[in-house]
C-alpha cells in the first residue's frame, strides 16, 4: 500500500510537469501576438519595428525552451511574470480576483454535496416512481442546457420579472446564489443520476437482503448502509467537477458581471495574455489533480475494503 502512494504522488509530479509544459506551448503557439496587442493598446498602428521592440522586452524574441525555463523558474518563486492585458503582476491579479472564485466554488460545491446526496437516495428510494420520473427530466434537461442560458434564464427570472435579485453584482452571499446555482445546476443534474445507480447496485447485495430479512426498513437501510459504500463513484466523479468549476466560473463570471479569476482568464484570452493565461491553466489543473488524489484517499478512507478487492482481482 505504502508503494501504492508513492508510485501515486510520482506520477502526479510527472503529470504536473507535462501540464506546465502543455500549457506554456498552447500559449506561446497561439496565433495572437501580445506585442500586437500592446501596441494597438495606445492607440498606435503596429510597424514591424515597433512589434519587434516590443517582443525584445518582453523576452518573446528567445528561443522556445529558453522562455519555458525562465517561466517555469519564476513560478518555483512565487512569479508568474507580468500580466499583458492588466499590466500587474500575475501573482497580485491573481490574488485579487481569485477570492471571489473561491467563494462562488465553495457555494456551490456545497449544493453539489447536499442536493446530490438528498435527491440521489430519494431517487433510489422512489425507483420507477412520479418522484423518480420527474427527477429523470430534470436531470435531463440540466444535462444538456449551457449554463451561460441558464444564467439568463435565471436573470430574466429572477431580477427582472421578479425582482428578489439584483441585475448586478450584490455584495456578499447574496449576490452568488443565481451564480452558484447556475453552476452547480448541471452537475447536480449528473451526479444524482449516478449516485442513484449506485444506491440500486448496493441495494441487491447480499448485505442488504441480510438487513432486510432482520426486519429494517429500505430508508433505514439506505442511510445506514448503503449510503456509504455507495459514495467512491460519486467522490470520484464530485472531484473531477473541482476544475470544471474553476474554469466553468469564466462563463458564469461573465453573464453575471463577476470580476472572479474566471472573468480575468477570457480577458486574458483575448489578449494573448501568455503569463496570465499558462498561470490560470495551471492552478486549474494543479486543483485537478490535487482533487483527484484527494478523492481517491477519501474512498480508501471511507471503503478500504474496494481497494484491496481490486488488488486481489
Amino acid at each position: 500500500m505504502k508503494s501504492y502512494w508513492i508510485k501515486r504522488i510520482v506520477r502526479l509530479l510527472i503529470l504536473l510537469l507535462g501540464v506546465s509544459v502543455l500549457c506554456f506551448v498552447l500559449t506561446a503557439l497561439s496565433s495572437t501576438d501580445p506585442a500586437v496587442y500592446i501596441i494597438r493598446r495606445g492607440n498606435l498602428s503596429p510597424t514591424p519595428e515597433m512589434i519587434a521592440q516590443v517582443r525584445t522586452e518582453l523576452g518573446l524574441d528567445q528561443p522556445l525552451p529558453v522562455r519555458y525555463f525562465n517561466w517555469i523558474g519564476g513560478i518555483f518563486h512565487g512569479d508568474f511574470g507580468e500580466s499583458v492585458f492588466s499590466t500587474n503582476e500575475v501573482a497580485e491579479d491573481l490574488a485579487r480576483y481569485f477570492p471571489q472564485t473561491l467563494q462562488l466554488v465553495v457555494l456551490s460545491l456545497a449544493e453539489i454535496i447536499v442536493f446530490s446526496i438528498l435527491l440521489g437516495v430519494l431517487c433510489a428510494a422512489k425507483k420507477n416512481k412520479l418522484t423518480d420520473h420527474i427527477m429523470r427530466i430534470i436531470s435531463l434537461f440540466g444535462i444538456c442546457v449551457p449554463p451561460f442560458w441558464l444564467g439568463f434564464l435565471l436573470l430574466l427570472g429572477f431580477a427582472v420579472e421578479i425582482p428578489i435579485f439584483s441585475v448586478t453584482p450584490a455584495p456578499g452571499i447574496v449576490g452568488l446564489i443565481l451564480p452558484s446555482i447556475t453552476l452547480s445546476f448541471p452537475v447536480i443534474c449528473s451526479t444524482v443520476r449516478v449516485f442513484r445507480a449506485s444506491l440500486l447496485e448496493e441495494m441487491h447485495r447480499d448485505y442488504v437482503s441480510f438487513a432486510r430479512a432482520n426486519g429494517m426498513t429500505v430508508n433505514r437501510i439506505l442511510w445506514t448502509k448503503a449510503l456509504r459504500n455507495a459514495l467512491p463513484p460519486v467522490i470520484t466523479l464530485f472531484c473531477q467537477y473541482v476544475s470544471y468549476l474553476i474554469a466553468g466560473s469564466a462563463v458564469v463570471e461573465k453573464v453575471f458581471s463577476i470580476k472572479g479569476v474566471g472573468n480575468y482568464l477570457m480577458n486574458c484570452i483575448m489578449a494573448a495574455d501568455a503569463n496570465a493565461i499558462g498561470a490560470c491553466m495551471l492552478i486549474i489543473a494543479t486543483l485537478y489533480l490535487l482533487a483527484e488524489l484527494f478523492g481517491e484517499i477519501l474512498n480508501h478512507l471511507l471503503c478500504p475494503w474496494r481497494k484491496e478487492e481490486s488488488d486481489v482481482a
